[in-house]
């Protein structure tokens, strides 16, 4: 379960004033501090908001997965246009059911979820492509690109984009994330890495791997001259998540820096935050 430590959320500002979350699973709708009616409903939003990208990217095995199985994207190629940067990625699922007609959905931040036009299939190894395989396209790990899915995706630094694959049935539910252009650093066998949760960072998500195995790692975060100090609980696997929000009062802007330490493993990230920092490459 998580920790809510302060949470006080303006829906006039659309900012989360001070929030910060040691996360392992799913984040409590609990507050300690008065607030509107309307104020409540924002924040409870914004939880729930979290609580399922969390639950997205942390991918747990459950009824609808039992074997934790996750939409893999093989970048195809880059490119640079006059509009931006944009990145070409194919989707592949191994060990998804073939014969399966799959719904997939997109969830982009700030913006309600969206399916295909058509239905989706995989083959033998698992590449998503927009038709029944033929036996010829069965054991193929690529297809022309009219055949197999391709998407392509132009993002903000630390931006990230979750795909839903699910049967048509309700039955089977796949999810994967792809963050074209990670915010992260790494030291040693550790890695942080932070996600926007909203597109101006009013929260956001912070994950850290290579962690001693149940450990309490201290996180440092330092934002327009405020700090706050913190604890993220790692897993059996050494994995913890944590949210955060860098919204300072009375400024619209900023940057924050981000920070674990432990022996073996310091690593910080800078992230924008506020008016004018989402900024597609």
């Amino acid at each position: 379960m998580l920790k809510a430590q302060t949470v006080f959320v303006n829906p006039v500002g659309k900012k989360m004033i001070r929030l910060v979350v040691c996360a392992a699973v799913a984040l409590p709708a609990q507050i300690f501090v008065a607030q509107t009616e309307v104020q409540q409903n924002f924040h409870d939003q914004a939880v729930t908001l979290m609580q399922q990208q969390i639950g997205l990217d942390t991918n747990l095995p459950n009824e609808r997965n039992p074997e934790g199985l996750r939409i893999r994207f093989q970048k195809i190629q880059e490119n640079q246009q006059p509009t931006g940067r944009s990145v070409q990625y194919r989707l592949l699922i191994p060990g998804a059911p073939e014969k399966e007609k799959y719904t997939l959905t997109v969830w982009r931040i700030g913006v309600d979820m969206k399916d295909t036009p058509a239905p989706v299939y995989t083959n033998a190894k698992g590449l998503l492509i927009w038709q029944l395989p033929t036996a010829e396209q069965e054991d193929k790990d690529t297809l022309d690109k009219a055949d197999e899915v391709e998407i392509d995706l132009k993002a903000a630094r630390g931006e990230p984009i979750r795909y839903m694959l699910r049967s048509q049935d309700g039955r089977l539910f796949f999810p994967g994330t792809i963050v074209p252009y990670p915010i992260e650093g790494k030291d040693g066998n550790c890695r942080l890495e932070v996600r926007l949760a909203f597109p101006e960072g009013q929260a956001m998500l912070v994950f850290a791997d290579g962690l001693p195995p149940g450990a309490q790692v201290p996180m440092h975060m330092a934002s327009e001259g405020q700090t706050h100090d913190s604890k993220m609980k790692a897993d059996a696997l050494g994995h913890a998540v944590s949210v955060v929000s860098p919204a300072v009062p009375g400024t619209n802007a900023g940057v924050a820096k981000i920070s674990v330490a432990l022996p073996g493993c310091s690593v910080a990230v800078d992230v924008p935050w506020g008016d004018g920092s989402y900024r597609p490459l």
